[in-house]
This record gives structure tokens, sequence and C-alpha cells, in this order.
């Protein structure tokens, strides 16, 4: 923690990344802790269904409360963000209807498929959505209450529970339906945990909800659904939609060594990029209602992850493929060698992630759209060339490259819309 001290302070930020981050850790460091563990337990080909579940839970999931959920920190009365609450409850029961509906669907017309990786254990996806749902909705409300205890409590309840019983389901040779038994028994301990303090006022609260409000408070903030939801949406079939491309160009246990990659490398954007973005979202969201000027923020925000990250990528970078190799087993040293690649990628994603919430702040969903639209059509060409040409490694080269370039321009721009902003606003 020293390093957050130096470079942070005794602020109440700090205090409350601090919160997010120790829990965080812990739960990064259970789910590295196992991983050793689980590849030796559980097959390439297990690993390849385990992400082609968790792939439409992600992507699903994403949007499973509607987005409301992102705007519950920005109303300055309770009670207008409680409508919100309510209203990603409500989103995520239909996320969690429409999900079942589409699994019946797949289940009848593809399941006999012999390229499929269909199993009666996607039955759990639609309630894995609704629990995604719930707990991004907590989450968010927690924020708002400044609960930062809660939020840390529940990712350390949901990945110790998650280890706990895939280890055990694995121990007993369930193959891949022990990491999907883990997973979603995993969430549910997390979004108990997350709403247990606050879910009585919740309840108690629905009698006095008015259903005039709840229209009035979804329209107030409708660019969530129309404009959020799916540019998260795109977003998040960025990262998770490459399995699918994958699975149809080469054999599974690339999928699992691509997938393993992937996870492991957001490891330090979910434990530090992710703690960053909870508290520095809602204190941007503080400092616009208050005209103060965030630049400055903005700026040392930068710095100050671009100098956590890069003693930890630098020499991950230089020797991916043998620490790989050598914690997880010999048969994973291709997924090493795909790390290697994406290494680049992923540090300027964890340099920029704390504040790719200024657009939200700033009402620039739309232009951030853009961007995601350009960044996901170059993802899927490189993946499509790559299948062509029967070369997974020049895919993951291309995508490496262009999406770093791309990050790099979001940085900046990033930088540039409060100053945008004011402009106009003078004007």
């Amino acid at each position: 923690m020293g390093i957050f001290k130096r470079y942070l302070g005794k602020s109440e930020l700090f205090k409350n990344v601090a919160v997010l981050v120790s829990g965080t850790a812990i739960a990064q460091a259970i789910t590295l802790l196992i991983s050793p563990v689980l590849t030796r337990l559980f097959t390439p080909e297990d690993f390849a269904v385990f992400a082609q579940f968790s792939a439409i839970v992600s992507i699903v999931g994403v949007v499973a409360a509607g987005r409301y959920e992102m705007a519950i920190v920005l109303p300055k009365s309770d009670s207008h963000a409680e409508e919100l609450l309510f209203l990603c409850v409500l989103f995520s029961l239909l996320s969690f209807v429409v999900t079942f509906l589409v699994i019946i669907a797949y289940d009848f017309f593809f399941s006999n498929d012999p390229e499929s990786y269909f199993t009666n254990w996607f039955y759990l996806a639609p309630l894995a959505v609704l629990l995604s749902g719930l707990y991004a909705a907590f989450n968010y409300w927690s924020s708002r209450q400044k609960t930062f205890y809660l939020n840390s409590a529940g990712r350390v309840g949901m990945a110790l529970l998650n280890a706990a019983m895939s280890l055990f389901f694995g121990w007993l040779g369930y193959a891949f339906s022990g990491l999907i038994l883990g997973f979603v028994l995993g969430q549910l301990l997390g979004v108990l945990i997350m709403s247990h303090k606050h879910l009585l006022n919740f309840l108690r609260d629905i009698g006095s909800l008015r259903f005039s409000h709840l229209k009035e408070r979804g329209i107030e903030y409708k660019k969530f659904p129309m404009v959020n939801a799916p540019h998260a949406l795109v977003d998040s079939i960025q990262d998770n939609g490459v399995v699918f491309v994958l699975s149809y160009y080469f054999l599974s246990p690339i999928v699992a060594f691509y997938a393993h990659a992937f996870r492991l490398l957001k490891a330090p954007v979910g434990l530090i990029g992710s703690a960053f973005y909870q508290v520095s979202y809602q204190k941007l969201s503080q400092m616009k209602n208050n005209h103060e000027n965030v630049r400055p923020f903005i700026l040392s925000m930068y710095k100050k992850m671009f100098l956590i990250g890069f003693p930890f990528f630098l020499p991950l970078f230089l020797f991916t493929p043998e620490i790989f190799a050598f914690i997880f087993g010999e048969k994973w040293l291709l997924s090493g060698e795909i790390a290697q690649i994406l290494i680049p990628w992923i540090f300027i994603n964890f340099i920029i992630a704390p504040i790719s919430c200024v657009p939200l702040v700033y009402g620039k969903q739309t232009q951030a759209f853009y961007i995601t639209i350009v960044d996901i059509l170059v993802r899927f060409s490189a993946l499509i060339l790559g299948g062509m040409l029967n070369d997974y490694k020049l895919s993951f080269i291309i995508i490496s490259a262009f999406c770093s370039s791309l990050l790099i321009f979001a940085l900046i721009w990033y930088y540039y819309i409060p100053l945008n902003n004011e402009v106009q606003k003078n004007n």
C-alpha cells in the first residue's frame, strides 16, 4: 500500500481506493493462486466450454440492468437514485427472461451441431445474467452510499466461493460443469454480500415507488440504455466475442489458451484500474457538479497508473511464456506466448481504465461509441484474417498494435473533453 500513499496522499480518495483495491487484490489473489491447480484439474477443452459460457454471461450481463446502474451515482437526491436502482432490478429480471428464451431457441435449433459447445449446463446462463445485473446495481448503490467495504467484501466473497466450489467440483471430476457451478455460486454470494445492508431499506421503500416517477427517471437518464448500453454491449463483445470467432476457426485449446491469457492479463485492470474507476467516477461527477477543473485530476491519474503499472508489465512482457509454463504447466506455454503479444495493449488499457468514465460524466457516450465500433471492427477483421491464413498469432499481433493506437487516441481525447465542454458553455 506504500506506493498508493506516496502518490495519492491521505485523502478520502486514497481511503476509498484503498478499501476497493484491498478487496479486489484479495479476490484476484484467490483467483490467481488457484489457477495452477485448476489448470491441472481441468483440461484446456473444459476451459474452452467454460469460456463460451462466461462469454455469453459477460456479453449479456453487462447490459442486464439497462446500464441504469451507471446513473445511480449521478442524482443529488437519494430518492431519485433509489428509483434508478429499482429500474435496474426490473431490467435484470427482463434480461433473465430474454436470455432464457434465447437459450431454449439455441438448444432447439443448434445443440445437435457437432461443432457446437452447447451443454445443458448453459441453462444456468440466464440466472448468471440476472445475478450480474443485480451485482452491478447494488455495486453502484453501495458506491453512492460510500459503503465501499461492501463492494470490497462482495468481490472477496464471490472469488472465494467460486474458487472453493471450482476446486471441489473439479476434485469430484465434474469437468467443465464444475467451473460453471463455481462461477454461478460465487456470483450469488457476491450479490448477497453487496446488497444485504441496503436490501431491507430497498424492499421497504418499494411500496412508495410510483410508476410515474420511474418513468420520469427512465426518461431523464435515457442516454444510458439508449446510448451507453449499445456501447457497453459492443465493448463487451470486443473482449468476449473473440472466443466465438476463435472457436469457429481454430481448435478448442486455442480458445482456452486465449481466454486464460486474457483473463490473467486483465487481472491488474480489475485489481487496480476498476477500483480507481469506481472512485474516480463518483469524484468526477461531484467535481463536475461543483464546476471544478477536472483536467489536472485526469492528468494525475494517467501518471499514477503508469507509475503503478510499468514495474509490473515490463518484466511480465519479457518472460511471460516461461512464467506461464512454470506456473500452469508446459501445456499452457502457448497461452503465455499469446499473453506476451497482448501485454502492450493491456498496459495502455490499465492506464486509461480509471478515466474511461469521462464520456459518461460529460455526456459524450455517442462519440465514445464510435471509437468502440472502430475497435471491434479491427479486432474481428484481424481474427478473420488470421483464421483464413490459419495463423492465430497474426490475429493477436494486429489486435495488440491497432487497439493500442486507438487507446492512445482515446487517452488524449478524454483529457480534452472537459476543456471542450467549458468552451461550449462559455460560448
